[in-house]
C-alpha cells in the first residue's frame, strides 16, 4: 500500500473517541493526508406514541443530526487548534459500525481510526462494542486506539504467519511508521507434538521434532523478511507455543506500543491471519492495534 491519503476517525464524544481523533490527526500530519472525523446518529424505529413523545422532547432525527453536527464541528475546531490540523467533520446516519464501514468504502479512505472503548464501556463488555463490530465490517485497515496521544509509536510488533495478510501488515507498518523499531514475530507449533506425547514418544524424540520445527520456522521468517521491500527494517523473533499469549508477552517485554496484524480477506477480525489471535489481543493487549486486510477496498 502506498502512503496514506485519507484517514477517517470516528468519535462518540467519549474520551476514547477523542484519543482516536488525536491519533488520526497526528498520523495525517506525518503522512500529509486529509483527515475526517465522523459521528453516526441512529434513532431506532419507534411506535407512533413514542415517536410523538421523542419529537416533543427534541429527540427527532433531524434535531439529533443538527446537535451532533454542532458538537462535532466544535470538537474538530478544538483539536485543530491544539494539534495544528483541523479535521473535516461529517455526521453519518445509521448504526455506527455499519455507517462507518460503508462511508470508509464510499469515500476511498485508506485507514479507519477508532477508540477501543466508547461512552458505554460496561454495556460494550456484554453486547460487543462499536469498535469490535467495525473491525468485523471494515475492508480497509483499522487502527484501534487504547492509549492517549500525543506520542509517536516507537516499538511495533508485527505478528506474522507469512500469509498475504501478514505481508500487507508488515509493508504498511514500514510505510506508516518510518522511525519505529519493527519486530516481526512468529509463534510456531510443532505438528502432532501433543499426539506424540499421547502415543508414548519420549522427550528426546519430541525435542528432536521441536528442533526441526524451530529450524523450519527460522527459515520461513528469514525468507519472509528478506522478501519485503526493506528487509533491514525488521528485527526477527520467534517462539514456540500459543500465539496470543506469546505475542502479548513479547510485546510487554520490549515495551511495544502497537501490535500490527493482517487478515486474509475483507471480512475483518473474523478472518485474521492467526485465526482467533487478534480477538484475544484486542482484549488482552494494553497498547494500540492495527489490523490490515490482505485485499484492499473493493477487493
Amino acid at each position: 500500500m502506498n502512503g496514506m491519503k485519507r484517514i477517517v476517525a470516528t468519535t462518540d464524544f467519549s474520551h476514547g473517541g477523542e484519543s482516536a481523533l488525536r491519533r488520526a490527526v497526528l498520523l495525517a500530519k506525518s503522512a500529509g493526508a486529509a483527515v475526517e472525523v465522523v459521528h453516526a446518529v441512529y434513532l431506532p424505529p419507534l411506535e407512533e406514541a413514542w415517536r410523538k413523545l421523542a419529537d416533543k422532547e427534541g429527540l427527532s432525527e433531524a434535531g439529533l443530526l443538527e446537535a451532533a453536527a454542532q458538537r462535532l464541528g466544535d470538537l474538530a475546531a478544538a483539536v485543530g487548534q491544539r494539534l495544528g490540523l483541523t479535521p473535516t467533520p461529517r455526521v453519518l446516519q445509521g448504526r455506527a459500525p455499519q455507517a462507518l464501514a460503508a462511508w470508509a468504502r464510499e469515500s476511498g479512505a485508506d485507514l479507519i481510526v477508532i477508540g477501543a472503548h466508547g461512552e458505554h464501556f460496561l454495556l460494550d463488555l456484554f453486547v460487543g462494542s462499536t469498535a469490535m463490530k467495525t473491525l468485523r465490517l471494515a475492508t480497509v485497515p483499522v487502527l484501534l486506539v487504547k492509549q492517549t496521544p500525543p506520542f509517536d509509536y516507537e516499538r511495533i510488533v508485527i505478528a506474522t504467519d507469512f500469509s498475504p495478510g501478514a505481508r500487507a501488515a508488515a509493508e504498511l507498518a514500514a510505510t506508516l511508521f518510518p522511525a519505529a523499531d519493527l519486530h516481526l514475530f512468529h509463534a510456531y507449533e510443532v505438528p502432532f507434538e501433543r499426539e506424540m506425547y499421547y502415543a508414548g514418544a519420549d522427550d528426546e524424540a519430541v525435542d528432536h521434532y521441536r528442533r526441526l520445527g524451530e529450524a523450519e520456522a527460522r527459515r520461513q521468517i528469514e525468507a519472509f523478511a528478506d522478501s519485503l521491500a526493506d528487509p533491514r527494517r525488521y528485527l526477527r523473533k520467534m517462539r514456540h507455543g500459543y500465539a496470543p499469549a506469546l505475542i502479548n508477552k513479547y510485546a510487554a517485554e520490549i515495551g511495544a506500543d502497537l501490535v500490527v496484524m493482517g487478515s486474509q480477506g475483507t471480512s475483518g477480525i473474523e478472518a485474521t491471519l492467526l485465526g482467533s489471535v487478534s480477538s484475544h489481543l484486542v482484549t488482552e493487549f494494553s497498547g494500540d492495534m492495527l489490523l490490515v486486510p490482505a485485499v484492499g477496498r473493493g477487493g
